[in-house]
């Protein structure tokens, strides 16, 4: 069997994310399509604009089989984190072919540059060290260090300055380091890159900051109607008329309580808080009315907009370097949440689930661990910060079961006709 896998935020699901889905039908012909996702708080530390379980049914309405969640503590890392524990889950899922989006478009040049890193591993160390030193942020620190062991080769290397050729390496990376047996495969992405915030110029597919930028500034939905499918576009009205999209803007109030309210000491425990970095956030955070005021103040060559973001995000969600530490040392996630599927994933889980060394969870209540309990409280927190807790369903985060859709009828299953 062909299975195929996807690393995925879909905040929001638009074109650029069909167009990929359908090149891969086209050209591999996959029995089934995973896609590993972001839960509630995603890779660059921004809140999803609309829930996991929202985003799932996106993805399962598009063709997608099975949504896995990544972890928080994966989901919101570094990028060499994020490919580290997404990668583990699809190889436990049996993925034998990731398939990603990038610039390149090429998957040689990818390929070329890993054996190169790690041909000259120990000078790449040295340079990346040196760079971090001088107070370079860890991507810009990265690009420094891949240019140095790449001026003298010759072969055909790839970008790594692009966001998505970036992410796509430390996917490969990943796969190489864990030993894993999944093939690398990668389609061009069309039309808008992915900081491009200006979507009215591009016809068909717009990145997905560009369309949560004009929704999250009150923009209609007619405006973008013809850069995300239709059944995308129905549920986004749903969310913009219940006023549940989530954003730091709105979730800044609560931030700042949490600076200001807690003592420097337990700042100090924060994940990723380090050089004395609290003493900065409280001094700007008494200034600043909104989140972007906040993190401009706070944002220096070394703290790149990013790196802000997710230390805001684990402030927030009060993550603490001992447990994250401890659960980035074990490396990989120690289970698998399970978010939706269609009739044929579900019937693939069947076939894969004796075969997994880590428990698929659907049902909360029977597996607890360190990590899980990390999820769960981000995903309360999230709730009631957007009001969805009060406005969408009877079901809370521990009793929220797996989302069913029946791809032949194309409803969910327990949806009224």
């Amino acid at each position: 069997m062909i299975i195929s896998g996807i690393v995925a935020e879909y905040n929001p699901f638009h074109n650029g994310h069909l167009y990929q889905l359908n090149v891969l039908r086209e050209t591999v012909h996959p029995d089934v399509v995973i896609a590993v996702m972001s839960g509630d708080f995603l890779q660059r530390g921004e809140p999803a604009i609309v829930s996991k379980w929202t985003r799932t049914q996106m993805a399962l309405q598009s063709g997608i089989d099975l949504v896995v969640e990544l972890p928080y503590v994966f989901a919101v890392g570094k990028a060499d984190v994020f490919a580290r524990g997404a990668i583990a889950i699809l190889d436990q899922l049996g993925v034998n072919q990731l398939f990603f989006s990038s610039e390149s478009g090429r998957i040689e040049p990818f390929l070329n540059t890993l054996t190169l890193i790690h041909d000259h591993q120990d000078s790449y160390d040295d340079q990346l060290k040196a760079a971090l030193d001088k107070g370079i942020s860890y991507p810009n620190a990265h690009a420094t260090a891949y240019r140095h062991v790449a001026q003298e080769y010759k072969q055909d290397l790839v970008d790594l300055s692009q966001p998505n050729n970036s992410l796509g390496f430390h996917y490969i990376n990943a796969i190489w380091q864990q030993k894993s047996t999944i093939v690398p495969m990668t389609v061009q992405r069309k039309e808008a890159g992915h900081n491009d915030y200006n979507f009215e110029t591009h016809t068909s597919i717009a990145s997905a900051s560009s369309i949560r930028l004009h929704l999250l500034q009150n923009g209609s939905l007619s405006a973008i109607q013809n850069k995300i499918p239709a059944h995308v576009l129905d549920t986004m009205k749903k969310s913009q008329d219940n006023n549940l999209f989530g954003d730091w803007e709105r979730f800044f109030p609560f931030l700042k309580y949490k600076l200001l309210s807690s003592k420097r000491e337990r700042l100090e425990q924060i994940y990723e808080m380090e050089e004395g970095i609290e003493s900065r956030l409280i001094a700007c955070v008494r200034k600043a009315q909104t989140f972007q005021e906040f993190i401009s103040a706070v944002k220096t060559k070394r703290y790149t907009w990013a790196r802000l973001q997710r230390l805001s995000a684990h402030i927030l969600t009060d993550t603490l370097k001992d447990d994250a530490k401890m659960l980035a040392a074990y490396g990989k996630p120690d289970y698998a949440r399970l978010l939706g599927m269609s009739q044929k994933g579900q019937a693939y889980l069947s076939q894969i689930r004796k075969k997994t060394s880590i428990p698929l969870i659907s049902k909360i209540r029977t597996h607890r661990s360190t990590m899980l309990d990390q999820d769960i409280k981000a995903a309360q927190l999230y709730d009631y910060l957007t009001g969805r807790d009060q406005r969408v369903d009877a079901f809370t985060e521990t009793s929220h079961p797996p989302i069913r859709y029946d791809e032949s009828k194309r409803r969910f299953i327990g949806e009224s006709s």
